[in-house]
């Protein structure tokens, strides 16, 4: 078997993707060992390796598409390592690959990993993401509806495996949601690279978790209340109980059983494409096979959910007093100032969490600025992409 020039980690989203690229960094020397280079930057190796949420080691360069910057980076080589890239953003911008240059990049031999989820999880977990990051307040069922109920995931998803199939590049696709526990050492035996996992540092660690249904109720009240004055507290206070109780276990949103059978009906077709490509045991849900939530609830773990549910009250309320506390301190920086601010976010030669943390401190001393809110949205949605 030919060895792949280019191993493509794509996510998508919500599939455990800053775990697996953690992994990546921590074993980053073991990987060249097994002929396989993970070039990153050693500040974002550090902080991947002490499990904070990174974009990996890829970003979007404007001024070179993806197909571009593969083959001159072969040209570029000097052994007969693999390269892996991993970046959510390769999701959305694998269609580069296919713009120019397809024969040489068939030469590259390329393998591309892609992880995916089922629906309801899927669209639970990016709405909990707009509430923890974005200031969302609507309900789980009315921001569906305000989307058609279409999955921009699995819609994705399913163009690029087309796309790949159509051009016969290597495609390895996990069912995120069946192997949660173990989807990181799935990617390095992916990678034949299984001798480098780092298992005793990996095993157990979490590196990112969703809310439980009292956290999201009780931070999409507070975005209701306070996040038109302060667009930071979502963010500020889901990273504290992500950070203080780790291990509380996130609760997929309540869906009624009409707007399920909608959402599994518009995006039926999707979802087929995407099974085509799995092995029947790892097969999405679809409208033939989806769940009713009817089930009975295991009583046992009512006790602990209601243990869980003060801590994260108390947490909740701490972090907001302190919070608000602090901003009622908070010395405003000058007009001028923020508006430096705004035009050092909006450089080209600034990386996309620099321009969040001046976006975020620029916001905290305008939060009335509609045109600077938006830009931080869009710095913020830029972040979770990448």
């Amino acid at each position: 078997m030919t060895k792949p020039q280019f191993y493509l980690h794509i996510g998508h989203g919500k599939t455990g993707t800053s775990a697996i690229q953690s992994a990546f960094a921590i074993a980053q020397e073991d990987l060249l060992k097994n002929g396989i280079e993970y070039p990153i930057q050693n500040t974002d190796r550090e902080k991947a390796s002490q499990f904070a949420i990174t974009s990996g080691n890829w970003n979007h360069n404007p001024k070179e598409t993806l197909a571009q910057e593969l083959i001159r980076r072969s040209r570029e080589r000097n052994n007969n390592n693999s390269i892996l890239l991993s970046s959510e953003s390769l999701f959305w911008r694998l269609d580069d690959l296919f713009e120019d240059g397809m024969q040489e990049l068939k030469d590259l031999n390329l393998h591309v990993l892609l992880a995916v989820r089922e629906i309801e999880e899927m669209l639970s977990s990016e709405y909990q993401q707009r509430v923890k990051r974005h200031g969302e307040k609507r309900p789980f069922e009315q921001f569906l509806r305000s989307r058609h109920f279409i999955s921009s995931h699995h819609k994705r998803a399913s163009e690029i495996i087309t796309l790949l199939k159509q051009n016969k590049i290597k495609t390895t696709i996990i069912n995120y949601s069946k192997h949660k526990n173990n989807i990181i050492e799935l990617i390095f035996e992916t990678l034949h690279a299984e001798e480098a996992y780092p298992r005793d540092t990996v095993n157990g660690v979490v590196v990112n978790r969703g809310l439980s249904h009292k956290e999201l109720a009780i931070i999409t009240l507070i975005n209701a209340l306070f996040h038109t004055k302060f667009p930071w507290i979502s963010t500020r206070l889901s990273d504290a109980l992500v950070k203080e109780l780790p291990t509380v276990q996130s609760q997929k949103c309540r869906l009624s059983e009409d707007s399920k059978l909608k959402l599994y009906e518009v995006n039926n077709d999707y979802i087929r494409d995407i099974n085509d490509s799995l092995d029947p045991n790892e097969h999405l849900l679809d409208k033939s096979t989806m769940n009713s939530d009817s089930a009975p609830i295991d009583r046992s773990v009512f006790q602990q959910i209601r243990e869980e549910e003060q801590l994260s009250i108390n947490v909740i309320s701490s972090t907001l007093l302190t919070a608000i506390q602090n901003e009622s301190e908070h010395i405003r920086l000058s007009n001028l100032t923020i508006d430096q601010l705004i035009k050092v976010s909006q450089a080209e030669d600034t990386n996309p969490q620099t321009k969040l943390e001046l976006l975020e401190l620029a916001v905290a001393n305008r939060p009335q600025g509609k045109r600077l809110v938006k830009l931080l949205e869009q710095a913020q949605t830029e972040i979770n992409h990448s």
